[in-house]
């Protein structure tokens, strides 16, 4: 071949060098396209199954907070189930013949129980709803099933379901958790025993000293005193405690006060009450101590004629100033901020203590003023009570014994100022014999109950040599027509005893009789019943039960006031100092068997 060809067929095939054919671009894209999208798909999914996990992990987490509060609940609550008024819309609840049970005939018995309305107990009545978990809509669903709850534990199933989110079309949006619950039988308070558990020794105590009242009826002026009833209330103390796997205490003070009740309603002032509670238990918002002290307002309430002049009608008064404090705590202690019991020597053993303490302050009175009627004649007390000089006391305290469970000590003692009754008026009249037209002077009235004091004690619990205790000490003056005679607060005669004050006299030409009876049957002697206690047959020193009590003395007194033959002033007093009680309960630790 020449060079003449060569560079012919050289010059050929550089020209004849056109680049990719349609065909082979079209087939190019393709592959590019269709690696594109199996991208893309790959992608989708992921974030898709992303989505689903986070849906998940909120759903799991809504079941996991569920089942937590639930094992925070009492044993009791368990026991109970669901109600039988939440189960038909549950297409997961069955009725089996004649019962019903969850998830299917096969599944266990659901336990349910009937209750009053109102009642609900967290995530279980009611044992459906729904919540939005930061934008994804969850149903939860909580189940209590068992079989046979003599030998089995109780199951409580949490099922949480939601719709929407990543893969809607998914068939596994569901989370389900169970827990199981088991308590040995023969707990004596599953609420104060919560937890599954060995049974632990079981106390109680309540200490009470209630707030006496003197309630009053009757009319005033004819009636034309908008009038109806009054009642002036006395200090008063509480405590209260129990302990099993919790210890719970608590501690009550009432201040004096005053109401009346008229066309319009009840008026009330002072009558404060101050409460305190602390636990033991740590989902509790209350706390193991706590503590604080009565502000003692006082009270003044009167009732008067709506027309001129001068005054008649009611006027009651309650001073301020009355002394009180209430403490508690689980577990008594020095660093405590409020010693318990508030009076006494201080617990610092880390158990359990109630105590209160309060004292009347000033002098309570319930006056009646009379110069609309008698311009000349002075007002005069239907009531008049002095304060004590000693506090009135409630303490509930657990004491360790060693070698034994130990005690509950409750101790309760209450001290009452002098309480007259059927006051003398002040001034324009002459006392009957015997007795005072000066409003301070112990014979202005025609009752009067002097040192008035009770006391309880009662102790439960393994060991202790003392046994139930009460006493009641006082004395009653009453007029007998020319000066006074007394009996004890408990003297048995006095129902017998019918006593009338009385004086008529001419003022301003009126005739005016002033009378205050007590009949027959007026007077109830105060009881200081026997106190009673179970103790263990094997050791006397164990009591299951103790309970002291005192019921003061009673008076039911006639109060009136009458001008030309009319009746100005017509009231009852009767007088309810309340009955003082000491009340402890020991249960030994029952055996660990299941139940």
């Amino acid at each position: 071949m020449n060079k003449r060809i060569l560079a012919r067929r050289l010059r050929a095939r550089l020209r004849g060098e056109r680049g990719f054919t349609i065909i082979e671009t079209v087939v190019a894209l393709g592959v590019v396209f269709a690696s594109l999208a199996a991208v893309a798909y790959t992608v989708t999914a992921g974030l898709n199954y992303i989505g689903y996990s986070r849906s998940r992990v909120q759903a799991t987490g809504l079941a996991n907070e569920v089942i937590e509060e639930i094992r925070a609940l009492p044993y009791s609550t368990i026991r109970r189930g669901l109600s039988s008024t939440d189960l038909a819309s549950d297409p997961n609840i069955v009725w089996c013949a004649s019962e019903y049970r969850y998830p299917s005939c096969a599944g266990e018995k659901v336990v349910i129980s009937t209750f009053s309305g109102g009642y609900a107990a967290d995530w279980i009545v009611p044992h459906s709803g729904t919540l939005d978990l930061d934008g994804l809509t969850a149903d939860w669903a909580t189940y209590v099933t068992n079989a046979d709850p003599s030998t089995n534990p109780y199951t409580v199933t949490v099922v949480v379901t939601w719709t929407g989110g990543a893969l809607p079309d998914s068939p596994s949006k569901i989370v389900q958790l169970q827990t199981k619950f088991w308590s040995p039988t023969g707990c004596v308070s599953s609420a104060l025993h919560p937890f599954a558990a060995p049974c632990q020794p079981f106390f109680y105590g309540l200490a009470q000293a209630p707030a006496g009242e003197f309630q009053i009826t009757g009319d005033l002026h004819l009636g034309w005193v908008d009038f109806t009833e009054g009642r002036v209330d006395l200090v008063g103390a509480e405590a209260s405690g129990q302990q099993e796997q919790l210890s719970e205490a608590g501690s009550t003070v009432f201040g004096s006060g005053a109401h009346v009740d008229d066309s319009g309603g009840t008026e009330s002032e002072g009558a404060e009450i101050v409460t305190n509670e602390a636990d033991s238990d740590p989902g509790s918002p209350t706390g193991d101590e706590a503590g604080s002290t009565l502000a003692g307002a006082g009270a003044a309430l009167e009732r008067l004629q709506p027309d001129c002049c001068d005054e008649i009608g009611i006027r009651l008064t309650a001073p301020a100033g009355d002394v009180g404090d209430a403490n508690a705590a689980s577990a008594a202690t020095s660093a405590d901020t409020y010693p318990c019991p508030p009076q006494g020597t201080r617990e610092t053993d880390a158990l359990l203590c109630g105590g209160s303490r309060v004292r009347q302050s000033g002098t309570i009175t319930a006056e009646l003023p009379f110069t609309h009627v008698v311009d000349t004649l002075g007002n005069a007390n239907l009531i008049r009570v002095t304060a004590p000089a000693s506090y009135t006391t409630a303490v509930v305290n657990r004491d360790a014994v060693a070698g034994y469970q130990g005690i509950v000590d409750v101790t309760v003692n209450r001290y009452l100022g002098s309480i007259y009754l059927g006051g003398f008026p002040w001034s324009g009249m002459t006392a009957p014999a015997g007795m005072s037209a000066t409003s301070t002077a112990d014979i202005n009235y025609c009752v009067r109950i002097t040192g008035y004091t009770d006391t309880a004690r009662a102790i439960a619990g393994e060991r202790s040599p003392t046994n139930p205790s009460n006493s009641m000490a006082g004395t009653v003056y009453y007029y007998n027509g020319t000066g006074f005679s007394s009996k004890t607060v408990t003297d048995s005669t006095l129902g017998t005893l019918a006593v009338t004050c009385e004086k008529t006299q001419s003022i301003g030409g009126s005739s005016v009789t002033w009378r205050v009876q007590v009949l027959a049957g007026g007077f109830t002697a105060g009881a200081v019943p026997a106190p009673t206690q179970t103790a263990d047959p094997g050791d006397s020193q164990t009591r299951y039960e103790a309970d002291a009590t005192t019921t003061p003395v009673k008076v039911v007194l006639h109060y009136q006031l009458i001008v030309d033959g009319d009746y100005e002033v017509d009231l009852v007093v009767t007088t309810d100092l309340g009955s003082l009680l000491a009340s402890a309960a020991y249960g030994a630790p029952p055996p660990t068997t299941g139940g």
